[in-house]
């Protein structure tokens, strides 16, 4: 049996107030379609907010977009990507009785999609707008919480890998912030946080155009980090984060003692690509394809730190780090050396005593059985 969500208790709530949407296009619901569509002709929506990646899910990551008006339902579209970044537009919430929030999350810090909702909480209380969540999976909950935290686009330190809902986020950030917020979470029905994606029985819909499969998610955990450095995460090919490489790079020592490391739940094999965009546009790129093995014993942090560790002992010289990668680790400066000479069984005994303390604090804001 699928997931189920209480779409027909979110209308019911809506009759008689004047209702702004927050969705993404991963928002569908089975037997009612994308959340945004469906709620225009059952409430009365007067504007929606486009996170990263667009309403329609057409834009690439970090793309700005200005305020539309949707040409399908002809509702006004605010824009968190307007001007020169994030921009929270708090005329969204002008004569707004009641936001909805309802976006597929990956599980990552790195993920916007929670810093748009914590702008959205914050924006509620400065202004009394009732805020709805329609709960949605987090897919990599049966992972627990791994890394170290830090405050990367969440306004608190979370950890790197996290196995909360937002609607569980939303619950414990106005908890901890102190916010007087008209909160409700509608939790989602059958969902368990052992859960793998495959056991919700929903289908994936990308919830940006470089997630587009449940496995790409779990990749997206484990290199991610990648984006950060000169070596190509597979943006502009087929399997985006499973898909690792540099011209420079030789792709048989790198797999070699990638699994020589006997990392849990994946393997590497060779692989070669072209990018049609992003990184090393149009140059022959090797390296590896990463490849789900079990993924219910994924390490998606020590994965990353042993590709980024591999990388930088057998490509020293040519091998870059740039500054955005400390922002995925603990928010200090991380270069190719550090790496190299990182002790990574430390590292890791330190960043899970710190996310094991984080899961302790969120324990009175969980919805969902293990």
């Amino acid at each position: 049996m699928a997931t189920g969500f209480p779409f027909a208790a979110l209308v019911e709530r809506l009759q008689g107030r004047a209702v702004g949407v927050i969705a993404t296009p991963a928002g569908w619901i089975p037997g009612v379609g994308a959340l945004a569509d469906a709620l225009v002709p059952r409430a009365a929506v007067k504007a929606m907010l486009a996170l990263e990646h667009g309403l329609r899910g057409d834009l690439q990551d970090g793309a700005l977009f200005d305020t539309y008006t949707d040409e399908r339902t002809g509702i006004p579209v605010y824009s968190y990507y307007g001007g020169t970044g994030h921009t929270f537009p708090r005329a969204l919430f002008d004569e707004l009785d009641v936001v909805v929030f309802h976006a597929q999350d990956v599980s990552n810090r790195a993920y916007t999609y929670q810093l748009t909702l914590a702008a959205t909480l914050e924006a509620a209380a400065a202004t009394g707008t009732a805020v709805i969540v329609l709960d949605r999976p987090a897919p990599l909950a049966h992972l627990g919480n791994r890394g170290p935290l830090w405050a990367q686009f969440f306004p608190v330190p979370i950890p790197v890998i996290h196995g909360f809902t937002l609607g569980e986020l939303a619950r414990w950030l106005v908890r901890r912030q102190g916010w007087s917020v008209d909160l409700e979470v509608l939790p989602m029905q059958g969902w368990r946080r052992d859960m793998t994606w495959r056991d919700t029985g929903l289908p994936w819909i990308p919830p940006s155009p470089n997630i587009p499969s449940a496995e790409a998610a779990v990749c997206y955990s484990c290199t991610g980090i990648i984006q950060h450095t000169n070596v190509s995460e597979g943006r502009g090919c087929c399997k985006p984060f499973e898909y690792i490489g540099a011209p420079f790079l030789q792709a048989a020592p790198l797999v070699e003692r990638l699994n020589a490391a006997g990392l849990p739940g994946v393997v590497f094999r060779e692989a070669w690509f072209q990018p049609a965009f992003n990184k090393h546009q149009g140059k022959l790129c090797a390296g590896f394809h990463l490849m789900i093995d079990d993924e219910r014993r994924v390490d998606p942090l020590r994965t990353q730190l042993v590709i980024l560790k591999a990388l930088a002992a057998l490509h020293p010289e040519p091998f870059a780090v740039t500054a955005g990668a400390g922002r995925w680790l603990d928010g200090s400066e991380w270069t190719a050396t550090r790496f190299l000479d990182l002790d990574i069984e430390a590292f890791l005994a330190e960043s899970d005593a710190a996310a094991q303390a984080f899961t302790a604090d969120m324990a009175a804001d969980l919805i969902y059985p293990a």
